[in-house]
């Protein structure tokens, strides 16, 4: 009996060994955004809204963070994007880049140079010129045209919080939010700020983003604050991973303001299904490596029951022996 137990044991160290060699599947994005000669050929899986404008449909896909490509005109315009934001290859390249500041979460280079094309237009602050090349510069207060599209660089910066005594997240001058122009459509994208005084002066703002994202940028009670003051048609809050934006949407949609919630972590759950499959195939390597990484994105997705029986899954994989053993 006793060589027949340890017989068993055995197999199944030998299977757990051969388990564990395991190579993870690609985890880059698979959404797929096709490119086309019109801003309609933009709409894809992750374009959550459009809107009319006088030269056609302003198309809105949110990709990841403070990620967001706009479809207009024939145009791919790209605020901020990031390697995870863009790394599924079916993205359209790039007619316009817009960068609010230096910080890798804002600037990435990579990124950039993968959507680069001839012809594209690359626009941030003089602070990002170190990491990137950029086509054109805008300081705080510019306004100009750029390839049809009529922006004003808005400043972006803290009021009163750091990172320590006397330090601010985000210095005056250093970084653009973005007033973009699409046919009569007036489009916001606050970038990283607390709410400031040139936030509050706006007018005639169709459509913001608004970065709620404390203690970086704004907390919920400051971006009401804000949006309540230039009153755009329309808010998409962003920046907000892990943010309870409850009592922004209330607040806000009780005076008379559209307040759109849309998916701006896709990774977490995403990572999630993966794993729940892997674990379905017996892939139990791959579905403890998704899980990982989606609880470091989204540490509250640990309470999803499919991520409570992965994790079961996972823990009898590891440990072949029987509890009597």
């Amino acid at each position: 009996m006793k060589q027949t137990l340890l017989a068993l044991a055995g197999a199944g160290l030998i299977a757990w060994s051969a388990c564990s060699t395991e190579q993870a599947g690609p985890q880059g994005d698979t959404s797929e955004v096709p490119s086309g000669p019109t801003s309609a050929a933009f709409g894809n899986r992750r374009t959550t809204d459009r809107f009319a404008t006088t030269r056609g449909e302003l198309v809105v896909s949110p990709l990841e963070h403070a990620s967001v490509l706009f479809g207009w005109d024939g145009r791919a315009i790209y605020v901020d994007p990031t390697t995870t934001a863009v790394e599924d290859k079916h993205l359209p390249k790039a007619d316009v880049v817009f960068v609010t500041e230096d910080r890798l979460d804002h600037l990435d280079p990579v990124a950039i140079e993968r959507l680069r094309q001839a012809g594209t237009v690359v626009v941030g602050p003089a602070a990002a010129a170190s990491r990137t090349p950029l086509d054109v510069v805008m300081r705080n207060g510019d306004a100009r045209l750029v390839a049809g599209i009529q922006v004003t660089a808005v400043p972006m910066y803290s009021l009163a919080r750091g990172p320590g005594p006397g330090l601010l997240y985000h210095d005056k001058g250093r970084g653009n939010g973005y007033v973009l122009g699409f046919g009569g459509v007036r489009v916001y994208l606050s970038g990283d700020t607390e709410c400031t005084p040139e936030m509050e002066a706006l007018d005639r703002i169709g459509v913001a983003f608004i970065s709620v994202h404390e203690p970086q940028t704004m907390t919920e009670a400051e971006a009401i604050r804000c949006v309540e003051a230039f009153r755009p048609r329309v808010v998409f809050p962003y920046h907000d991973r892990r943010v309870d934006l409850t009592s922004l949407s209330r607040a806000l949609s009780a005076d008379g303001i559209d307040v759109r919630v849309r998916e701006l972590s896709p990774r977490p759950e995403r990572w999630r299904r993966d794993a729940v499959t892997a674990c379905a195939e017996g892939q139990w390597g791959i579905c403890r490596d998704r899980l990982e990484l989606a609880r470091l994105l989204d540490p509250a997705g640990e309470s999803d029951p499919r991520v409570v029986a992965a994790r079961e899954q996972v823990r009898a994989w590891q440990s072949p022996f029987p509890p009597w053993w």
